[in-house]
């Protein structure tokens, strides 16, 4: 040990001695072990990380899938959930949660000053939380009891609201508080680390603010297509997947063969592990980057095995006075290794520095399909990882040199007068080192621009609406303050009339659901004999708008009219986007036809009148087309809640405060929240493209840094190697322009393998990253051709 100190105090006084190669060497490996690191962090969070519930491997989430192009949802039958608790036997136990239209739930949380605040609302059954595993910090779990239709009014609130809104108080549960313009008793508070973790599709539940119990009345069950649950599953410990999986496949058989909804969509049931179905949209990411960040990685390995290399060379003669004073190669050895290790130990402080500050960047970036972002930290298996890479990259990078020292002939080193010259099996290490580094540069940086163009692309893309000049915004209201429709029509018609009068507004319109705010109600359709009798195999996104919708949002109008005021009244009338327009009338005149919208036996008339053709919306999905659209009249907020948006041709911003005071003005219980311009939403549906954007494009200008410096680093040692060789070529006549050329030629016999090497291993790698792209072949001749050039 005490010899281990004195290789310390050495390794450190030499790095001291030699300030400007430390920093190099330090810095790059800093920009090497901390890239790697960030990404780790988030690969570790998010993906390698158990849910935080109780044996989260035995979680699972419940899907159906409703026949081959239909439906695929995390979206369960109230009766299909009943059947499942009934006949699984695999299971310990099925819970559900809904929408809070469920139970009637608006969501407008009054105080006793009168202020009204919307609060996200989730009724769930009264064992969701204790088969999560997760007991309220304070108060008890819902009782089976209070589950039952017109049961008690309880609560149990999310620590941040309770937090926020009470103050922390301990003391309200027990209380009641004012929701929906009715007393509720508060019997929880959930703990403040608790989250709601459901993948994106699972629309009907998110991480709410209050919880309420799931009173529904499975005595009126509606038909078996009609499905608004979504339901999670706890394994047996002794079960496997297949088995629960195969358990569910005979219960889907049964109810195929009893229900003729399942039998016509042909529905299956799939068990998806819950880990995997919350991370299944970030991982393909986050591997592909994490691979990227091991290609800069490697890079920092060569280029402090350049520096390594040049400066056991210049330190030959001293490495032949320790051998000939009688220091053993296992001696040397292990004194250059201990260097090496000083080196790798202070590059790992310094990107565990810079993984810090990445990461703390990285979640002010929030992309959306992150999940677990905020709990992401450089925790003990972090710190572990980041000395892992440091132990193997001070392998990758001190070996070399280390074993060319301990093999020098301690003779003829001390026998020359100076430096001996590389040989030439030193040289060929050299040189395979920076044709790697060239190589993997030019992978990164061929990613980084296929990123690039598609971020590009996605730009470009039309979505169907002007997000510029529109300020949207949320609305609740309690239900139960007007129980009739037509006081509901009232409100809103005369919401509209007011918020047209605002100064700078053209149009004013209303839905259910705004555009990139998730899945929302699907809609099937039928337009031939085959989909009449497989209803449910064609299938279409539902939304209802009021009149001047597609005015306020800005999306063209292609063929017929938007509704008016008589289509309000009992008058079935539909528009539908242009994609449903093609795929049914191709020929161009849908208007006036009439598309069948309910399953034969409903009953009435089965069929809608198109009154209109509007251009297709990516509601859903940015960067591409999912679903046909059919919207239907708003006929008012049948929930309580709805969003409104408001065209202007100045600034949208400038129009919040005064939305604010004319929805108060007309009923002060109305609740108003989530005042953004629609820009913000598109914004948040191109924030995974701009993280893989920024991610990559530094990767790959890193990647770029490192491998100028190592080829630098290559030609500048072997220019001080012939620094002789050329003086000579000078005295006898050669000229400066042809002394320059001779080195550039030896860059470029490194420089052009180099790209070739690199092209032939990008075209395999380019597909591994084809579903992060939008709008460009991952084998773009523009991005490999510009790349080549400028990586030349």
């Amino acid at each position: 040990m005490s010899t281990l100190a004195q290789d310390v105090r050495y390794a450190v006084r030499m790095l001291r001695r030699s300030p400007g190669f430390a920093a190099v060497a330090i810095l790059t490996l800093g920009l090497g072990i901390g890239a790697t690191t960030t990404i780790f962090s988030v690969v570790h969070g998010v993906l390698l990380r158990p849910l935080p519930y109780r044996d989260p491997s035995r979680l699972a989430n419940i899907w159906v899938d409703l026949g081959v192009g239909n439906q695929s949802l995390p979206a369960v039958a109230p009766g299909d959930f009943r059947d499942y608790q009934e006949q699984a036997t695999l299971f310990e136990a099925f819970a559900a949660g809904s929408g809070s239209n469920a139970i009637g739930a608006t969501g407008v949380l009054t105080g006793t000053s009168g202020e009204a605040e919307r609060v996200d609302v989730i009724p769930i059954t009264a064992n969701f939380f204790t088969l999560l595993g997760v007991d309220p910090a304070f108060g008890r779990h819902f009782l089976p009891e209070e589950e039952a239709p017109g049961g008690p009014a309880v609560v149990i609130l999310s620590h941040p609201l309770w937090k926020r809104r009470y103050g922390a108080d301990p003391g309200v549960v027990g209380r009641t508080i004012r929701l929906d313009g009715r007393d509720h008793l508060v019997v929880g508070v959930m703990p403040e680390r608790f989250r709601l973790l459901l993948p994106a599709e699972a629309f009907l539940i998110t991480d709410a603010q209050v919880w309420t119990p799931l009173q529904f009345d499975y005595r009126r069950t509606p038909p078996r297509n009609f499905t608004f649950f979504t339901v999670l599953a706890r394994l047996r410990p002794d079960v496997t997947l297949a088995e629960a999986q195969a358990e569910m496949d005979g219960i889907a058989r049964q109810l195929r063969a009893e229900h003729a909804e399942h039998e016509a969509s042909d529905m299956r049931i799939r068990v998806v592990p819950l880990q995997q179905d919350v991370v299944k949209h970030a991982e393909p990411a986050l591997v592909a980057l994490f691979g990227a960040v091991g290609f800069v990685l490697l890079i920092a390995c060569a280029n402090v095995a350049h520096l390594l290399l040049a400066r056991s060379t210049a330190r030959e003669r001293e490495i032949a006075v320790r051998g000939a004073l009688g220091a053993g190669g296992l001696r040397l050895l292990r004194q250059l290794t201990t260097e090496s290790a000083v080196l790798g130990l202070a590059g790992a402080a310094a990107g565990v520095t810079l993984a810090a500050f990445l990461l703390s960047l990285l979640k002010t970036l929030s992309p959306a399909n992150l999940p677990r972002l905020a709990d992401v930290e450089i925790d003990l298996t972090v710190l572990l990882f980041a000395l892992g890479a440091t132990a193997v990259t001070v392998l990758a990078f001190g070996i070399a040199p280390a074993i060319r020292a301990i093999r020098l002939d301690v003779n003829r080193t001390l026998r020359a007068g100076t430096a001996p010259a590389a040989t030439p099996a030193q040289l060929r290490l050299r040189h395979v080192l920076v044709v790697g580094e060239i190589a993997l540069a030019l992978v990164l940086l061929v990613g980084a621009g296929l990123m690039v163009r598609s971020f590009q692309a996605l730009q470009r893309v039309e979505p169907g609406f002007e997000a510029e000049g529109a300020l949207t915004f949320r609305i609740a209201l309690p239900v139960r303050s007007r129980p009739q429709a037509d006081a509901r029509r009232a409100y809103v018609d005369e919401l509209q009339r007011r918020l047209q009068a605002l100064p700078g507004v053209t149009a004013v319109g209303f839905t259910l659901q705004l555009p990139l705010t998730g899945s929302g109600p699907l809609q099937p359709y039928a337009y031939d004999e085959a989909t009449a009798r497989n209803w449910e195999s064609a299938t279409s996104d539902r939304r209802g708008v009021s009149p001047d919708y597609f005015a306020a949002m800005g999306t063209r109008v292609l063929a017929g009219r938007v509704f008016d005021e008589h289509d309000l009244s009992a008058r079935r009338t539909i528009i539908i986007d242009e994609t449903l327009a093609a795929r049914v009338w191709p020929a161009g005149d849908a208007v006036g036809k009439r598309l069948q919208v309910e399953q034969a036996g409903a009953g009435g008339d089965l069929t809608a009148e198109v009154i209109g053709v509007v251009e297709h919306m990516r509601i859903l999905d940015l960067t591409r087309d999912v679903r046909p659209q059919i919207w239907v009249p708003f006929r008012g907020f049948p929930s309580g809640t709805f969003y409104g948006v408001v065209r202007t041709g100045s600034d949208p911003a400038s129009l919040g405060e005064p939305v604010r005071r004319t929805v108060a003005a007309l009923d002060p219980e109305a609740a108003v929240d989530r005042v953004r311009p629609m820009t913000a939403y598109v914004e948040a549906g191109l924030a995974q493209a701009r993280l893989n954007l920024v991610l990559m494009t530094g990767f790959g200008l890193a990647a770029v840094l490192l491998a100028v410096v190592g080829i630098y680093g290559v030609i500048s040692f072997s220019v001080s190697q012939r620094t002789r060789e050329i003086g000579i070529r000078m005295a006898l006549g050669q000229e400066p322009a042809r002394v320059r050329n001779l080195i550039l030629l030896q860059g470029l016999r490194l420089v052009i393998p180099s790209l070739a090497l690199g092209v032939a291993a990008a075209l395999p790698l380019t597909r591994l990253v084809s579903g992060l792209l939008h709008g460009v072949d991952p084998l773009d001749p523009l991005t490999f051709g510009s790349t080549i050039a400028l990586l030349g």
